[in-house]
């Protein structure tokens, strides 16, 4: 096993050590010695891990005192990546994921009456549009869309998890020529989310996401299997 493989194993057995202890912000972790024998790792290998949370913000290490959790909420999307990078994932199961967080989004919203900001969404989706010779922009008013409709459930988990997703996908540039007709379709099918989500039918806005959501995931499982 590579060296920098056995670094990521590290960290995800940290993040699982730090889950399963369930430490607060300001909780100190054991110390560098206790953490060499836990993981079954050489010295040099769990610095670099513990080098990885704080660069992450998860951590700081304070000389003479420890080692402490400092941002608690960055510890599910380390989890998650780290998770990612050791045993890797199917890009079908990470789209089934992205589905399911926008569906419980729909219903958070509806469910609990949550305020929305439908002029803010409409301008967004307009802005989507007008992008189309533009294919970077096309991909960031896209983005901008699905990820307010996170951000009104103000549920910090939901959007963590959506962030590694989305981080995922920019990373791996699915930023490519869209057809005209496919953009018109999506702005069709962004006016219907936003539409039952004013009408506050459950129903329809899982019926419109669902439909959204199958020709966002054909066309990325394309571009994917083209590589």
């Amino acid at each position: 096993m590579k060296r920098t493989s056995l670094v990521d194993v590290a960290v995800e057995k940290l993040n699982e050590y730090i889950s399963v202890h369930q430490y607060e912000n300001g909780d100190k972790l054991p110390s560098e010695r206790k953490l060499i024998e836990q993981l079954g790792v050489s010295r040099t290998v769990v610095r670099e891990a513990i080098s990885r949370l704080q660069q992450s913000g998860l951590i700081q290490v304070k000389s003479g005192s420890g080692m402490f959790i400092t941002d608690k909420n960055k510890h599910l999307s380390m989890l998650f990546e780290s998770h990612m990078k050791v045993h890797g994932f199917e890009i079908k199961e990470l789209l089934e994921v992205r589905k399911i967080l926008e569906l419980g989004a729909l219903r958070l919203i509806i469910e609990n009456n949550l305020t929305i900001d439908f002029n803010k969404l409409r301008s967004i989706n307009n802005h989507y549009y007008h992008s189309k010779d533009d294919v970077t922009g096309l991909a960031e008013a896209d983005s901008a869309f699905h990820e307010s409709i996170i951000l009104f459930t103000e549920n910090q988990t939901l959007i963590t998890m959506t962030k590694v997703i989305k981080e995922y996908f920019a990373k791996n540039q699915f930023n490519q020529v869209v057809k005209e007709g496919e953009i018109v379709r999506s702005f069709e099918e962004h006016k219907d989310i936003i539409e039952s989500l004013e009408r506050g039918d459950l129903v329809a806005s899982h019926d419109a996401i669902n439909k959204h959501l199958s020709h966002v995931f054909k066309w990325i499982t394309e571009l994917e299997q083209n590589k």
